[in-house]
């Protein structure tokens, strides 16, 4: 895992593979679910980071008029779980 000076970056192995899930609440509101704990703790988000995306051709009949990406440096209160997560709209969903 990489820490630069608070930044966002990477996140490890923790997150990575499809191991972090998450879901909605009770509202249209998204949380994550950490990863480690067994009572769906849900994360904080400690800080983000907004990046331009890279255009990526794709073959949709409605595409993206900008791309961006999203890091979030995230944190388990409960089993103190600290680490970095990214979302994106330019990856192809075939990256699953």
């Amino acid at each position: 895992m990489v820490f630069n000076s608070g930044k966002a970056y990477h996140g490890s192995v923790e997150v990575s593979n499809g191991k972090l899930h998450g879901r909605t609440g009770m509202t249209d509101y998204f949380f994550f679910i950490c990863p480690k704990c067994e009572n769906n703790q849900v994360l904080r988000i400690l800080e983000y980071e907004f990046r331009n995306g890279v255009k990526t051709e794709r073959n949709e009949k409605k595409k993206p008029q900008e791309f961006f990406t999203l890091a979030f440096h995230i944190y388990c209160p409960n089993c103190q779980l600290e680490d970095f997560i990214k979302i994106d709209n330019s990856h192809q969903s075939g990256a699953l």
